[in-house]
């Protein structure tokens, strides 16, 4: 609806009129929602004044075959200046984006304003005769018959114009959910997919460890008994020692194990149950206390949860390991359509940009994680003041 109104102001009015008319009556919603920075506002808001001030510069000049005895008369010659005027508009526009991608991207003006040009050109041309002529009988009606006229012939047009681009926005958030769907079944079964793949680790590790030093301590077992039967006493005692140092390294191994199974699953209970059971089973292991506050009042998707607990789990380690023996505190909140999940110590801290670079591997994953669902991750941490992670994933599909 632009050209047509941009160019009625430029047949009605003086150049410097039209300027500011446009200037001040332009309107762009993506202002309004912080869509462009200002300087590209201001821009935009320039290169219409700009291009609305040369097409009414022409429709002046050539003021003599547009108006007659003080009325606006489109004859031949007038229709000629119109066009030309119109041409004009679309030229000086096109020109001035050409300019600022050629002063930002050092693209060729030329290879920029030909990059501008629509294709199929055809289509876009017919469009740009008709909204012209619509500009003109927009003029025409205003000088006629007020601004009442022209306000009868647009507001119909506004109201199928609204209703077009509402029924875009509408097959834009369509999409987008589209897409969000989609991501979250693609991030399903990449889960589902390193779930397996844990599960063949964790079993070739209890293969490769636990088992290997039970073995052990049977065959230690079972030398200690015979060097009780020989009356070698010293070596049985060597032979016990070596079988319980075994045991123990099996249980260390076997608890590991069993920490590591926790991070690939969700209990029945819900996410917040399989969180409390986890930090229940990492205080027993590194004796310390974690703090588990707030609820989960919606459960979230299956993938936003197990990226959620994946999360939790690999920060919760960092935590137990560097915190040094310091409370931990787990936070937990859904609303709004997102979800929360903040693990916090109150330890000696740390500088994340010295710390933690691109070859950190688990705030790599955690990153890898959460961008999956569509989530993001936030790390504050300074020497001496603790550290808190927070994930802030979606609540659900189209949220």
């Amino acid at each position: 609806m632009g050209i047509p109104i941009n160019l009625a102001l430029a047949i009605l009015f003086p150049p410097s009129a039209a300027m500011l008319i446009a200037g001040v009556g332009s309107f762009d919603n993506r202002e309004l929602k912080r869509e462009i920075s200002i300087h590209q506002a201001v821009f935009n808001r320039v290169q219409l004044m700009l291009a609305v001030g040369a097409t009414s510069l022409v429709i002046y000049l050539s003021k003599a075959e547009v108006f007659q005895g003080g009325e606006l008369h489109i004859g031949t010659w007038g229709a000629v200046a119109i066009g030309a005027a119109a041409i004009i508009h679309v030229v000086v526009n096109l020109g001035l984006v050409a300019c600022a991608v050629h002063l930002q991207r050092r693209v060729p003006i030329l290879k920029a304003f030909a990059g501008l040009l629509p294709d199929p050109a055809a289509g876009f041309w017919i469009s740009y005769v008709i909204l012209t002529c619509f500009g003109v009988v927009s003029a025409l009606a205003y000088d006629r018959f007020g601004g009442f006229a022209v306000a009868a012939m647009l507001i119909p047009v506004l109201f199928a114009r609204l209703s077009l681009l509402g029924a875009r926005a509408q097959q834009e958030l369509s999409e987008r959910v589209q897409k969000q769907q989609e991501a979250l079944l693609a991030a399903t079964e990449k889960v589902f997919q390193e779930r397996e793949n844990e599960r063949k680790r964790i079993a070739e590790d209890i293969h490769d460890s636990s088992l290997q030093l039970l073995a052990a301590a049977t065959y230690g077992i079972g030398n200690a008994e015979e060097f009780l039967g020989t009356g070698r006493d010293d070596l049985a005692a060597e032979a016990i020692v070596g079988a319980r140092d075994a045991v123990e390294g099996a249980i260390k191994d076997l608890r590991a194990s069993l920490v590591d199974l926790r991070r690939s699953s969700i209990e029945e209970g819900g996410l917040l149950e399989t969180i409390t059971k986890f930090a229940d089973q990492v205080s027993t292991v590194w004796a310390a206390q974690v703090v588990i506050k707030g609820n989960v009042a919606h459960e979230p998707p299956i993938p936003v949860a197990l990226a959620a607990f994946q999360i939790l789990q690999e920060s919760l380690i960092n935590a137990m390991k560097h915190a040094q023996g310091s409370t931990v505190t787990v936070e937990i909140e859904d609303g709004d359509g997102q979800f929360h999940i903040v693990v916090a110590d109150d330890g000696p801290g740390f500088d994340p940009e010295d710390e933690v670079g691109e070859d950190h591997v688990g705030m790599r994953l955690m990153k890898e994680r959460a961008a999956r669902v569509g989530g993001r991750i936030v790390l504050n941490s300074a020497p001496g003041n603790g550290t808190r992670l927070e994930a802030i994933l979606p609540g659900g599909v189209g949220q």
